[in-house]
C-alpha cells in the first residue's frame, strides 16, 4: 500500500525535514531528563540564526515581558525547554525559499497560513479557558507540519494533490485520494516521534476531526477554530464556503464564544499575521500582494454567498410552492372522499328502490301490463354498477403513481380505468354490464 513508505519514512529515518546539527541536538536533548538550561543555550548558541529567532520571540508582544530578553540564557529560561525545542523546530522547517528553489513549490501562502493560525491560537487563548495556553501558539504553527514532511520528502506525489485539490471537498480528501493518508495523521506521527506533549499531538493529528460537542476546550479545538478562521473562504464551490462557515459556526457556539469577538479577531487576523511573520523572519511573499488577494477572496466570498443567499430564496419558493400544491392536493382527496360518500348513499338507495320493485312484481303487488318494469329495473341496477365502478377509480385517483395514463398526455386514462373496473365487477356477479358511452364528455 502506498502510504506505508510515509510511515516507513518516519519510522526508520532520523534525518527527516533535513533538520541542521544544532537542532537535531536540541531535540536530542530535550527528549531526555539529563540536561540544564545552560546546556540547551549553548547548543543553541552555535547556530546563529536560532538564536536571533528564538530572542525575538522572547521578546515579542504574545510574551508581554516589559524589560528586554538580552540574552538568550534569559530567553530560554522565559520560554521553557518545549517551546524553545518547537520553536528551534519551526525556525529550521520553516523556509520557504528553500523549499521553493529545492522542489519548486510555492508555498508561501501555506505559510501564511501557518502563522495564520499560530496567532490566532495565541489570539483566543485570551477568551477561551483551555489548559496547555503556553502551546497554542506553536500548535497553530506545526498543526500542519505534516505537508512539510511530504513536500520535503515526496515533493513529486504532493504537487498531485496541490494540483488536483479543487477536485475535492479538502485538502484531507485529496490527500487520502491520492496518497492513501493524510498530513494530520503524518503530522501526529512526526510529533510522536519527536517527543512532544500529548496535547501538541492531539493538536496536530486531530485538528480536521470537528466534535460534535465540546464539554471543556482544548488545544485541539483552539487549533481548530483559528483554522476555521484562517480559511480560504474564497472557493469555486459552494458546498465548500457552506461547510466551512458552517464549521466556524459550530465550533464558536460550542466554545461559547461571543461573537463580536471572532469578529475583532477576524478583523485584526490578517495585517497581525504579516507583521508577525516579518518579527519571526518567515518569507510569506509581498504584503501589498497579500491584502490584494485577500480582498479578491473577499469579493468572492461575497458573490458566493450572495448566489447561495438567492439560491435559498428560490428554493424556499419552491418548497412554499410544492407545499401548496401538496395542500391543493390533500384537500382535492378529502373532497373526493366526501362526494364518493354523498353518491354511494344515493346509489345504493336507487339499487334498493330497483330491488323492491322488481320484489313487487314478482309478487303481484305491482301491475305491469306492458313488461316495461324489467327493463327499465335493469337499467338502474346497471347504471348504479357504472357508479360505483366510476365511485372505485375515484378512490384509486389518490394514488396517481400508478394510474395508467395515455402514450401522448399526461391526462389519466379514466375510460379504461372504468371499463376495468366495470370487467371486475361483471367477473365477480356473473352479469354483463353494458360498458359503452363511457367516452370523455367534450365541450
Amino acid at each position: 500500500m502506498q502510504e506505508l513508505k510515509y510511515v516507513d519514512k518516519i519510522r526508520n529515518d532520523d534525518s527527516l525535514l533535513s533538520l541542521p546539527q544544532s537542532l537535531s541536538q536540541v531535540l536530542s536533548m530535550v527528549g531526555t531528563d539529563d540536561y540544564s538550561m545552560e546546556d540547551l543555550s549553548n547548543i543553541i548558541m552555535k547556530d546563529p540564526g536560532l538564536t536571533t529567532r528564538i530572542l525575538k520571540m522572547a521578546n515579542s508582544s504574545f510574551y508581554g515581558h516589559s524589560s528586554e530578553i538580552s540574552t538568550l540564557h534569559q530567553a530560554v529560561m522565559m520560554l521553557g525547554a518545549m517551546q524553545v525545542k518547537c520553536l528551534a523546530l519551526s525556525a529550521s522547517i520553516f523556509q520557504p525559499k528553500l523549499l521553493e528553489a529545492r522542489y519548486g513549490i510555492d508555498i508561501k501562502g501555506m505559510f501564511l497560513h501557518f502563522i495564520g493560525v499560530a496567532l490566532g491560537c495565541q489570539l483566543l487563548s485570551s477568551v477561551v479557558e483551555c489548559e496547555s495556553q503556553e502551546e497554542l501558539f506553536i500548535a497553530g504553527l506545526l498543526h500542519d507540519i505534516g505537508q512539510i514532511f511530504f513536500i520535503h520528502h515526496f515533493p513529486e506525489d504532493y504537487k498531485k494533490v496541490i494540483e488536483n485539490r479543487y477536485k475535492y471537498n479538502s485538502d484531507v480528501d485529496a490527500e487520502m485520494e491520492i496518497l492513501g493518508i493524510d498530513h494530520a495523521t503524518i503530522g501526529r506521527m512526526l510529533a510522536e516521534k519527536w517527543g512532544f506533549p500529548q496535547s501538541l499531538c492531539n493538536a496536530i493529528g486531530s485538528h480536521h476531526i470537528i466534535p460534535d460537542r465540546i464539554e471543556k476546550a482544548d488545544i485541539v479545538n483552539i487549533v481548530q477554530l483559528s483554522e476555521a478562521l484562517n480559511s480560504n473562504y474564497a472557493s469555486d464551490s459552494a458546498f465548500k464556503l457552506e461547510s466551512q462557515l458552517a464549521t466556524t459556526n459550530h465550533l464558536i457556539e460550542q466554545l461559547n464564544i461571543d461573537r463580536e469577538v471572532i469578529d475583532e479577531i477576524s478583523y485584526s487576523l490578517l495585517n497581525e499575521t504579516i507583521i508577525t511573520a516579518e518579527h519571526l523572519g518567515i518569507d510569506i511573499g509581498d504584503p501589498s500582494e497579500i491584502l490584494a488577494r485577500a480582498n479578491r477572496e473577499l469579493f468572492n466570498s461575497f458573490m458566493t454567498i450572495e448566489n447561495l443567499f438567492r439560491e435559498r430564496q428560490n428554493l424556499s419558493k419552491r418548497i412554499i410552492v410544492e407545499e401548496r400544491r401538496s395542500a391543493m392536493v390533500e384537500t382535492k382527496n378529502v373532497a373526493i372522499a366526501t362526494l364518493s360518500h354523498y353518491i354511494n348513499n344515493s346509489a345504493m338507495a336507487i339499487s334498493g328502490r330497483a330491488q323492491l320493485l322488481g320484489m313487487l312484481k314478482k309478487k303481484g303487488s305491482l301491475t305491469d301490463k306492458d313488461n316495461k318494469l324489467e327493463p327499465l329495473v335493469l337499467v338502474m341496477e346497471n347504471s348504479v354498477k357504472k357508479i360505483m365502478a366510476v365511485l372505485q377509480v375515484l378512490r384509486n385517483l389518490t394514488n396517481l403513481e400508478e394510474m395508467e395514463k395515455y402514450t401522448d398526455s399526461k391526462a389519466i386514462n379514466i375510460d379504461e380505468q372504468i371499463k376495468k373496473q366495470l370487467k371486475k365487477m361483471e367477473n365477480e356477479s356473473g352479469l354483463v354490464i353494458p360498458i359503452d358511452d363511457l367516452s370523455i364528455p367534450t365541450r
